[in-house]
């Protein structure tokens, strides 16, 4: 049974660009090459402008941690690390499952 992943970042409104970039061109392609399913990527347009939203699913608890630590482990993390300190200013994780009246 699928888990979602429920990603909320919390990103300096100068920082948004470069955050962006940095997702699209680093951690979306390489996450999705582990398995990962973006399910949904959004950015809120009321309350915390700026707030970025990932909506991730994955196979199970397990899948989370083999494609963090495959990440990790790659050459380019570290600059992509670099970046998310310079642009995040808080991050939330939760761990969800689907709701029955989902389709």
């Amino acid at each position: 049974m699928s888990v979602y992943l429920h990603v909320t970042l919390e990103v300096h409104a100068g920082g948004l660009g470069r955050f962006l970039e940095a997702m699209e061109k680093t951690a979306v392609p390489f996450l999705e090459g582990q398995g990962w399913r973006l399910a949904g990527a959004f950015i809120q347009r009321t309350g915390r402008l700026g707030n970025v939203i990932d909506l991730w699913e994955l196979d199970d608890f397990q899948h989370f941690d083999r494609g963090l630590q495959a990440f990790m482990a790659q050459p380019g993390f570290a600059d992509f690390q670099a970046v998310l300190a310079e642009t995040v200013i808080s991050e939330t994780i939760v761990f969800a499952n689907k709701a029955s009246y989902m389709r």
